[in-house]
């Protein structure tokens, strides 16, 4: 090939042979095979990381059918309902930070404590949300609220509002939520029987917790006895409240809690008023040093169990 100047005569001149020609195709073959294998590899690779995704995927799903089989032991239900149950789990793992094979394994516990089928998944979501966002691990708010319902009688559509209610008090009081949990344990039989709402339980449980005690129920135990029986220790009771037998037995009555906490005020004004409230528990057999304890630690913090009421 030629190039010609305005003159006509030659700028350059290009010769360009067959073979030349020949051989730039190979070179121009090989640079293309070169680029094709590239990218061949890259296909390759790309292949196995998605195969690689692939087997992640189908050892997640055999492990999740493996939980799952446990919950189909414990759980008493119809095909239909483990079926609803089994896409219902699959759609919490997609929503909590905890695997599908996790949540079976809570519902699998969940029906081990008598959980009703239709409230497995509700129950199931709340232990997990509690997992993620307290210190109390998922089995173990599992079994303590479980039990904590047997024994108060509360509904099993409530387990949410049990749950929030913890958490709210964990993050205002300087306690955690799974020693709110376990001082509600102990004291959950006789609040109960003295008229506390599972609310005011956690709250009381919560108050005691945050000053550092570990108080049993023998003050809400004698209380509901005294008032039951009258006489010197409804007196002993309703003194240190500042009212009258007939005015602390009415205020037990309509709301043990606020009545408990009219008594552990009493205690705190009595030392505020150059009184001694060590005596004073002495005097209505309250005596016992770590009962004693606990009740003076508690009318030292008095504002936290007002708080607690609010």
């Amino acid at each position: 090939m030629s190039t010609q100047k305005a003159d006509g005569s030659l700028l350059f001149e290009t010769k360009v042979d067959e073979k030349g020609f020949d051989s730039g195709v190979k070179k121009l073959g090989g640079i293309a095979a070169k680029g094709m294998a590239a990218v061949g590899a890259s296909i390759v690779a790309a292949g196995t990381t998605v195969a690689g995704l692939g087997a992640a995927a189908i050892k997640v799903g055999i492990e999740f059918e493996s939980a799952f089989a446990g919950v189909k032991k414990t759980v008493d239900a119809s095909d239909e309902q483990l079926s609803a149950l089994h896409d219902g789990l699959i759609d919490l793992s997609k929503e909590i930070p905890v695997t599908a094979a996790g949540l079976s394994a809570i519902a699998e516990s969940a029906g081990q404590l008598g959980i009703d089928v239709d409230n497995i998944e509700e129950f199931t979501a709340t232990m997990a949300d509690l997992s993620v966002a307290t210190n109390l691990t998922a089995e173990e708010a599992a079994t303590s609220f479980a039990r904590f319902a047997n024994i108060v009688g509360m509904s099993q559509e409530n387990f949410d509002r049990l749950g929030s209610v913890v958490v709210a008090l964990g993050n205002n009081l300087a306690t955690t939520e799974a020693e709110i949990t376990a001082m509600a344990m102990r004291i959950a039989g006789a609040g109960s029987q003295v008229g506390l709402t599972e609310a005011q339980i956690m709250a009381f449980s919560s108050a005691l917790s945050s000053v550092g005690i570990e108080a049993e129920a023998t003050l809400i135990s004698k209380m509901s006895l005294a008032v039951a029986q009258g006489g010197a220790a409804l007196t002993d009771f309703s003194d240190v409240a500042g009212m009258t037998g007939d005015e602390f037995r009415e205020a037990f009555e309509q709301d043990a809690g606020q009545a408990i906490l009219s008594f552990i005020q009493g205690l705190a004004r009595i030392n505020d008023e150059g009184g001694s409230a060590i005596k004073t528990l002495d005097d209505i057999g309250l005596s016992d040093i770590r009962m004693r304890d606990a009740l003076l630690r508690a009318s030292g913090a008095s504002d936290v169990f007002a708080e607690d009421r609010k």
